[in-house]
C-alpha cells in the first residue's frame, strides 16, 4: 500500500484550515471504505445545518477477472481526493452528501497463460512465443460526482470524539481500457480488438463505483 502522497497533504489540509477555525469549529478523521484508507478534514459552514470536508483517499488490492477468453491479474490502484459538503436536514445527525471527487483510481492487467503457455483470444489460440505477454490499462474519468447519504456530525457533535457512517456512489463513467501485446502476429489485431470489447463489458460494473465507509474522528 503507497499512501506516500496522501498523509503529506493532509497535514497541510489540517494546518491551513485550522489556521482560520475556532475551537470546536474543525475536525479531522480516519475512515476505511472501499475507496480505501481515508484521511479528512471536516468544517462546519453553517451549525447544524451544513458542513464542508476534503477528503483522501487510497489502497493498492489485487484482484482477478476471469469474465473473458483470457484470465488477467489485476492490480488495482485506488486514488482519489474530494471535496464534500453534508447537508443535516433534520438537525441531527443523518446527512445527505455530495460533491467532486479528482479520480485516480485504474487497473492494470496481465494475462495469464494456460498451462501450455497458449492464449486463447477470441478462440484463436496464440502461444506465448508469438505473442509475448499480454497486458492493458483500464482508467476513469479523472473527474467524478458523488452522492451519499450518512451517520455522524464531528463538527457540531457534544463530544471532541465521533464515528461516522456512510453509504453512497461515485460515478466514474465508462471504463476506458487499452490492450496490447510485446509482439505481433498475424491476425492478432481484430483478435485484440474482440478481447478488448469482452474486458469493457466485463468491468461496466465499475461505471458507479460505491461507496462504503466507517470512521473516527476527533474536533478540536
Amino acid at each position: 500500500m503507497k499512501l506516500k502522497w496522501i498523509m503529506p497533504a493532509a497535514l497541510l489540509c489540517i494546518a491551513a484550515v485550522g489556521t482560520n477555525a475556532q475551537a470546536g469549529d474543525i475536525a479531522v478523521g480516519i475512515k476505511a471504505s472501499t475507496l480505501g484508507i481515508s484521511g479528512e478534514v471536516v468544517t462546519n459552514v453553517v451549525p447544524m445545518l451544513l458542513n464542508a470536508r476534503l477528503q483522501l483517499n487510497g489502497f493498492n488490492y489485487n484482484k482477478t477477472i476471469t469474465d473473458t477468453t483470457v484470465r488477467y491479474d489485476a492490480a488495482l490502484k485506488l486514488r482519489s481526493a474530494g471535496i464534500l459538503a453534508d447537508l443535516y436536514p433534520f438537525a441531527g445527525k443523518f446527512r445527505i452528501s455530495a460533491g467532486l471527487y479528482y479520480n485516480g483510481n485504474k487497473f492494470n492487467v496481465t494475462g495469464v497463460p494456460s498451462v501450455a503457455q497458449n492464449f486463447t483470444i477470441n478462440n484463436t489460440v496464440y502461444s506465448t512465443a508469438q505473442i509475448g505477454s499480454v497486458n492493458g490499462t483500464v482508467d476513469f474519468n479523472k473527474f467524478a460526482p458523488y452522492l451519499g447519504i450518512g451517520w455522524g456530525d464531528s463538527v457540531s457533535a457534544g463530544s471532541p470524539l465521533g464515528f461516522s457512517f456512510e453509504v453512497g456512489a461515485l460515478y466514474q463513467g465508462k471504463p476506458k481500457t487499452t490492450l496490447t501485446t510485446s509482439k505481433p502476429a498475424v491476425g492478432l489485431a481484430t483478435d485484440i480488438a474482440a478481447e478488448k470489447k469482452k474486458l469493457d463489458d466485463s468491468l461496466n460494473n465499475f461505471k458507479f463505483y460505491p461507496v462504503i465507509s466507517l470512521g473516527i474522528n476527533y474536533k478540536f
